[in-house]
């Protein structure tokens, strides 16, 4: 099982370098927004600080979601799916696979750029490591979340508002603890509660986001 899945993830990642113009396009629009934020509110750096969170937040949500409708799509028109199925491939492996190399070549290039925009909106330095930590703990939350949205509307009819109809309200909850966990952070309180709360949502994520995949892509096909 676990070869299985390494050889996904190796397809997977080696497809998604092929892809990089779609990487630089979601740092693209990160970074947009990033700019037109402070903009919005102006110079104040305690305006900017006590925002701040909130914005980076925000601006890593709406940059990755509009490609979660995509995630299992390519691969369905192709028919590999249908193809892994048919060969009796472990489809929740397959599914595990993609979200993990999508989380990854998305969140990890906005962790890298992450130090010159809490500079540039007051953060600092020194909560960088924990606001990251919060971040990626987010960030695949919100992933799993994708997922299972993805695979639940696969082959639909505007897959893509029916994706972000899910997605929306169910990541509620991470994006409140990820910005109280920045808030907590700024000021100096613990972030513990917080951090253990997030880590309990992924896990929790974990076991339901891969069955549920696997339902949506062996449903997608047999509708096919």
């Amino acid at each position: 099982m676990i070869l299985i899945f390494w050889q996904y993830f190796i397809r997977e990642f080696e497809i998604s370098i092929s892809q990089a113009s779609d990487i630089l396009s979601q740092v693209g629009f990160f970074l947009l927004i990033m700019i037109l934020f402070p903009l919005a509110l102006g110079p104040d750096p305690k305006t900017l600080t006590e925002f701040g969170i909130a914005i980076v937040w925000i601006a890593a949500f709406v940059s990755v979601v509009p490609a979660y409708d995509r995630l299992f799509l390519d691969d369905y028109a192709h028919g590999f799916i249908e193809k892994a199925a048919h060969n009796a491939q472990p489809l929740g492996c397959y599914a595990a696979a993609k979200c993990l190399c999508f989380f990854l070549v998305t969140t990890l290039p906005l962790l890298i750029i992450l130090p010159a925009i809490c500079a540039m909106i007051g953060i600092k330095s020194s909560i960088f490591f924990e606001l990251a930590l919060s971040l990626l703990l987010g960030m695949f939350g919100m992933t799993l979340l994708g997922g299972i949205a993805s695979g639940l509307v696969l082959g639909a009819r505007r897959a893509a508002i029916l994706a972000a109809v899910l997605i929306l309200p169910l990541s509620s909850p991470i994006l409140i603890f990820g910005c109280m966990t920045g808030l907590a952070l700024i000021e100096t309180a613990p972030i513990k509660p917080y951090i253990s709360i997030m880590i309990a949502m992924d896990l929790s994520l974990i076991v339901v986001a891969i069955p549920a995949m696997q339902l949506g892509l062996k449903n997608a096909i047999e509708n096919n």
